[in-house]
């Protein structure tokens, strides 16, 4: 008996809305409710999206397996954009230490622009991305169940497909395996990015 493997985070393409209203009404009525608002603060910010119309539709799900590899990912990015050296990224492995990089926070912080903002700006959960095109990421205020402040983080999975598609062979270029687990998560997000694009409905990570 094989054991499950334990994902860090989860990825699907579909709607945002997961249930129809023939299976349960009163579910739908309230995720219709929450996702009909977030479709119109995007709309407020030039995004002009569907994401009410095919309820409970999903075609697509992938599996992280460590959140490192993701961190990985975007510091090779940030690093070979500013031509920094990468050699101490890739000994690092996928792993997250507590003194983060600054080639990585200082796009998330806003204090350098990036060609590759829409990959380095994924953090984990509470993050979508969209099947249209729009410039930057765009981050909304929520309330979440404990009743704190938070932020979800929209993406552009027409802009997230083509910094991977730049992306990949610099990295192999650089001299990233193209089985470590890096190189792995770039191809896992090219394909939640075209299934999205494909489908014309959102990724969803959580």
């Amino acid at each position: 008996m094989g054991s499950e493997v334990v994902s860090e985070l989860d990825l699907v393409v579909g709607s945002m809305i997961t249930v129809r209203p023939d299976e349960d009404r009163a579910g739908y009525d309230e995720e219709y409710e929450s996702v009909a608002a977030v479709q119109d603060q995007l709309r407020e910010q030039g995004v002009d999206i569907d994401l009410i119309s095919q309820p409970g539709t999903e075609i697509w799900e992938g599996a992280l397996e460590n959140m490192g590899a993701l961190y990985q990912l975007s510091r090779l990015a940030a690093r070979i954009e500013h031509e920094q050296a990468i050699d101490d990224v890739i000994e690092d492995g996928p792993v997250i230490y507590d003194d983060l990089d600054r080639a990585v926070t200082d796009v998330w912080d806003e204090l350098v622009t990036s060609r590759y903002q829409h990959l380095i700006n994924l953090q984990g959960i509470n993050s979508y991305y969209m099947p249209t095109d729009f410039e930057a990421p765009i981050w909304l205020a929520f309330e979440d169940e404990e009743g704190e402040e938070d932020n979800a983080f929209f993406g552009s999975s027409v802009r997230l497909q083509s910094e991977l598609v730049e992306l990949a062979p610099l990295l192999i270029k650089a001299g990233l395996s193209s089985t470590s687990q890096a190189y792995r998560c770039l191809e896992l997000l090219r394909v939640a990015a075209a299934k999205s694009l494909d489908s014309g409905l959102p990724i969803i990570v959580w």
